[in-house]
């Protein structure tokens, strides 16, 4: 366990100094920022170097080198206390939630993990989706998770980028209201983060939860926090950011695109110049551009599986299985398994999603599951409106609010239409009750003793919250192999490396999983169609499916 502390406490010393290019400051918001920035940055060149290498150890130790050249530009922050401070509490946060947890089985075995290992072992595949269609859609995080394979952490680095991200939000959010508490101010922004705050410790505090899904909607909660902040004071040169931070998020996941939307609150108030126009701008536009490049190269389609975005004249295309997975999705986010169930109308699964056909299923199943978690949290900040506020006072006109209001808004409606399953858009969700909250809270004068109510409200969650993981390290299973890291090589307990078998194709070996689940073993690895043919043209491997 003191491996596990001591090495999240160097990833968070040694990541934190590639966002200062973005961020300056030296107090724990400024270095949670900076975390986050860096961490784009890092996912910006893995997403780069992957075109001509693999991510491999010697080459992610070399670029690592980069941030003790940072480290010593910079020493007066990064040999400071508070930065000293800073990765304590990180290094504390990241041991609770990975120590002897899980990666977010069985998803996580059946496409995060192989295609980190694919990127640890080989540089980008063209067509690689026709291996296994989820690698068609993969997020830019398992990038990242690959890139923090190197001989520091060797490959049990590949588990801190979500926990990386969740200790930045939550010792953000926590610095603010430290902040509000002490001075007892407690405006718009500090009821908005102290409702996503309880969210975040009463929900998101199982790292074996988080998969790809969680670290979109930490950088969602955090990017709308910061727009409410920083709205009255932010710079034209800085909008950029926020515009960085919405494009990183949709590359986690696609369904928050509507992310776009919140940071053009600030032109409500800033007329668009050219000084928008700078580097931090185009380097948004390259992250991009590879983002799409890669998008084509790996399933042929701009977003896979949107059919409108493919290229059908593509080689490694596959427009008729791009259509299948696409119902499929849609199909089953809607409760296509529950209806199936009790099915006697003869409804075909692609035509179970249209009409609305499949809003009764969805609200006799997965609808409770969201209320069951939504209504306590809820009535939870309903009463603590209730013992808080005192008289009612008169409301500052925030017009950019209804913008974010409705940014959310038009979240939930594309959430609902196509995927409405909770875990892929709460974010949407939380950020509008929040937003809601805040906003009733603000119309009030709150009590003088209401600093010692948040603050103990806050304390209480964060004891829940560090119980909840301590009692996972101290009395869940601890006989598995590579204990206490997270269990990333097999889908069973003993989290043994499993054998596989393998078809060598053209002389390239394609490993097959015995039970079908890759995990992080052996790569290329996949469900292989019998029809995949590989060939291997100018050092770079095309993997189609012979028609």
């Amino acid at each position: 366990m003191i491996k596990i502390i001591l090495s999240s406490f160097l990833v968070t010393l040694l990541f934190t100094p590639f966002g200062v290019y973005f961020h300056k400051g030296n107090n724990l918001t400024s270095f949670s920022l900076q975390l986050i920035f860096g961490l784009i940055l890092i996912s910006f060149f893995a997403l780069f170097f992957n075109f001509f290498f693999s991510l491999n150890q010697l080459l992610n130790s070399i670029f690592l080198l980069f941030s003790l050249i940072i480290i010593f530009k910079y020493r007066k922050i990064y040999l400071s206390k508070k930065f000293f401070i800073f990765c304590f509490f990180s290094s504390f946060i990241i041991f609770l939630l990975i120590t002897n947890s899980n990666m977010y089985r069985p998803d996580a075995g059946l496409y995060h993990l192989p295609y980190i290992n694919l990127l640890n072992e080989e540089k980008i595949i063209i067509g690689v989706s026709n291996l296994h269609f989820r690698f068609g859609h993969i997020s830019i995080i398992q990038y990242l998770s690959a890139f923090t394979n190197n001989f520091i952490f060797n490959v049990n680095g590949i588990v801190f980028a979500g926990a990386l991200i969740a200790s930045s939000v939550i010792i953000n959010f926590l610095s603010h209201l430290y902040v509000n508490i002490k001075k007892k101010e407690f405006d718009f922004h500090f009821l908005f983060i102290f409702s996503i705050l309880i969210f975040i410790l009463y929900k998101m505090n199982r790292f074996s939860e988080y998969g790809n899904d969680a670290p979109a909607h930490f950088l969602m909660f955090l990017m709308v926090s910061e727009i409410i902040k920083n709205f009255n004071y932010i710079k034209i040169k800085d909008i950029s950011n926020y515009f960085l931070l919405s494009i990183f998020i949709i590359m986690n996941k696609v369904i928050l695109i509507t992310s776009i939307f919140f940071p053009l609150v600030f032109f409500i108030k800033k007329k668009i110049t050219l000084k928008l126009i700078d580097k931090k701008f185009f380097f948004i536009l390259i992250f991009l551009f590879l983002w799409s490049l890669k998008n084509i190269l790996v399933s042929g389609c701009l977003l896979y599986p949107l059919k409108i975005t493919c290229l059908g004249n593509l080689n490694w295309s596959n427009i008729e299985k791009t259509i299948q997975v696409s119902s499929q999705n849609e199909a089953w986010a809607k409760g296509w398994p529950d209806f199936r169930k009790t099915n006697t109308n003869n409804i075909v699964q692609s035509e179970y999603s249209k009409d609305f056909l499949w809003l009764k299923t969805w609200s006799n199943n997965h609808l409770l599951i969201i209320l069951k978690i939504l209504i306590p949290y809820i009535v939870f900040l309903t009463f603590v409106l209730l013992i808080v506020k005192n008289e009612k006072t008169k409301l500052k006109k925030r017009n950019y609010i209804k913008i974010l209001v409705a940014a959310s808004l038009i979240g939930i409606l594309i959430w609902f239409y196509k995927v409405p399953t909770f875990r892929y858009g709460y974010s949407y969700l939380i950020i509008f009750i929040s937003l809601i909250f805040a906003l009733i809270g603000s119309g009030y004068l709150l009590k003088k003793k209401s600093n010692l109510i948040f603050k103990y409200l806050i304390s209480i969650f964060l004891i829940i919250f560090t119980l909840k993981n301590l009692n996972r390290i101290i009395f869940e299973n601890k006989n598995y192999f590579n204990y206490p890291w997270p269990k990333f090589y097999s889908y069973n307990e003993n989290n043994k490396i499993e054998k596989h078998k393998y078809r060598i194709i053209n002389n390239k070996k394609i490993y097959i999983p015995l039970d079908g689940y890759c995990m992080y073993g052996k790569a290329p690895c996949g469900d292989i169609n019998e029809n995949l043919n590989v060939i291997i043209i100018n050092n770079y491997l095309f993997m189609f499916i012979d028609s």
